[in-house]
């Protein structure tokens, strides 16, 4: 029984070892499914930081695996990158509920944006048909009269990216609009004096 003692110790930590070289392949497959879903949820466009954050976790954990796949079976040691795989896996998830978050509050702000520009063209449409026309302001009506024009063509293009979720493109858009409306208005209202009191009388 003495001389089998030795032998029992060394097969328990032959066991011992074992458990540790177990590759991480549940955790693994709960990451990378993890990530999919932050993928899906857009979190590398509305959430990028955390997105970035998750996959460097999960490179390095991808990475850790390989080097101790490469290694002898008794020397394997899948600790650190099973540690990691779930910490990726939390941090993916985080990343998919602050892009779903980020995507639904800039969805709401770029909707009001376009009801705001909505108002500001019907504006400027409003008071470009009531602007009287003379020989002094003839010409600078039909060029105000082209710009409104294609600043309607940009809103319509931009409610194109909004209703496919293209966010961030329609707001660049609407951004640039809402000014180009404004300038607008104003070069409208100097075309109403350079048409004269007696023209603005009528």
């Amino acid at each position: 029984m003495k001389k089998l003692a030795p032998i029992v110790v060394v097969m328990l930590g032959l066991m011992v070892l074992a458990g540790c070289s177990k590759p991480p392949e549940m955790e693994m497959s709960a990451a990378n499914s993890a990530i999919d879903l932050a993928k899906k949820a857009e979190a590398e466009i509305y959430a990028p930081a955390a997105y970035r954050t998750a996959m460097d976790t999960i490179n390095a954990a991808t990475a850790a695996k390989k080097e101790q796949d490469g290694k002898f079976a008794l020397f394997r040691s899948y600790t650190k990158c099973k540690e990691q795989f779930i910490r990726a896996e939390a941090l993916a998830k985080k990343a998919e509920a602050d892009g779903k978050a980020e995507k639904a509050r800039m969805k709401e702000e770029v909707s009001k944006l376009l009801g705001l520009a909505a108002g500001e063209i019907a504006a400027a449409d409003s008071a470009l048909a009531k602007a009287p026309v003379g020989k002094g302001n003839k010409a600078d009506i039909e060029l105000l009269k082209g710009d409104l024009s294609a600043i309607q063509s940009s809103y319509q293009d931009a409610q194109a990216d909004f209703n496919v979720e293209k966010l961030h493109a329609a707001k660049s858009k609407l951004d640039v609009i809402r000014k180009k409306t404004q300038a607008l208005v104003s070069e409208i209202e100097l075309a109403v004096v350079k048409a004269g009191p007696k023209r603005r009388g009528k």
